[in-house]
C-alpha cells in the first residue's frame, strides 16, 4: 500500500503509525481538557492509544479512510488526529472526527484538517454521505461542522451507547 499523506497550507494528515502513540498520547489522550468531549471524557492509557492506531490502520486498509495523524507543518509536531472513519469503528455509516491538542485550539486547524479529510474521502470512496456527532456542549466543534457545511440534524441517541449527541450530515458534492 502506498503511504497516504495529505498536505494543506499548515498541516499534514498522514497515515497512522504505531510510533505516533506517544506523541498522540501526550498531545491529546492524556490531557483531561482535550478529552472532555471525547467518549466518556476520561483520558486514555498509552496502550489504548496503541490499540486505536491498529484500528486506524485497519480502517485505512479496508476503506481507504481513517483518522490520520495530524502534524503542524511549521513545527513538525503531532497535534492530534482527523479523518473519516466507520462510526464507532463498526459503521455502517461513516463520520468525520477530529481531536486536537488544546494548545492549538482556536487556530482553525480543525476546519482546515476536516476539509482536507472530507476531500480525501470524496476522492477515494463511493460514500454519498458523511456524518458527524458532537457532545451536546461542544460548541466549538459544532461551529467547525457549520463552517464545513454540515447540516445540523438536531439530537440523536443512535450512536455511542445511546448517549445524547448533536448529529450532523454532509452529502457528496455534485
Amino acid at each position: 500500500m502506498t503511504p497516504t499523506e495529505i498536505i494543506t497550507e499548515r498541516l499534514i494528515l498522514r497515515e497512522p503509525r504505531l510510533g505516533d502513540a506517544e506523541a498522540l498520547h501526550a498531545a491529546v489522550f492524556s490531557d483531561a481538557d482535550a478529552m472532555r468531549f471525547i467518549g466518556d471524557g476520561t483520558t486514555r492509557s498509552i496502550d489504548k492509544v496503541r490499540d486505536s492506531i491498529g484500528k486506524k490502520q485497519a480502517s485505512l486498509a479496508e476503506h481507504g479512510v481513517t483518522l490520520f495523524t495530524l502534524i503542524e507543518r511549521e513545527t513538525d509536531t503531532v497535534i492530534g488526529d482527523c479523518g473519516v472513519l466507520p462510526i464507532d469503528w463498526e459503521g455502517p455509516g461513516f463520520e468525520l472526527a477530529y481531536r486536537l491538542a488544546p494548545n492549538v485550539w482556536g487556530r482553525g486547524y480543525a476546519t482546515e484538517a476536516g476539509a482536507a479529510a472530507l476531500a480525501h474521502a470524496w476522492r477515494t470512496t463511493t460514500l454519498d454521505e458523511i456524518e458527524a456527532v458532537t457532545d451536546m456542549g461542544n460548541d466549538a466543534s459544532q461551529r467547525v461542522l457549520a463552517k464545513l457545511n454540515f447540516e445540523d440534524l438536531g439530537t440523536t441517541t443512535e450512536y455511542y451507547n445511546g448517549e445524547q449527541l448533536r448529529s450532523f450530515t454532509i452529502r457528496r458534492p455534485r
